[in-house]
């Protein structure tokens, strides 16, 4: 299911979060929704750039967390899939290592305007 079929999926120009609420070179967690099913998005940052995906690694549809709030981030921005070491690029989210290589997590477009992150339209 793409995240734009997801039920509780937010409308474009929706604010994500701050800009400077994601640490630069890192990412947090954001959830829309709130029950199990909610859909849950990671926001990546460098600079004054962001990057947004669902949180669900393409090799076994599992979380690339595996506790709340932590994500490993290395020093050469890239996301690790907590549970098979998977890793994905900030600013494409193409897995350049592990299990899903080759793979991409899913995008969800975003915007940033006056620092703050915001759903944007797909192209």
């Amino acid at each position: 299911m793409s995240w734009k079929s997801h039920p509780q999926a937010p409308a474009a120009d929706t604010e994500v979060c701050s800009l400077d609420s994601v640490p630069d070179g890192g990412c947090i967690e954001v959830g829309f929704g709130v029950d199990a099913q909610a859909l849950r998005l990671i926001v990546l940052r460098s600079g004054g750039e962001a990057w947004a995906y669902v949180n669900l690694c393409p090799h076994f549809s599992l979380p690339l967390n595996s506790r709340p709030g932590e994500f490993l981030v290395t020093e050469d921005r890239h996301l690790m899939c907590a549970y098979h070491c998977a890793l994905f690029r900030f600013h494409d989210g193409l897995c350049v290592d592990g299990p899903a290589k080759d793979r991409s997590l899913e995008a969800v477009p975003v915007t940033v305007v006056d620092g703050v992150v915001r759903i944007g339209v797909a192209g």
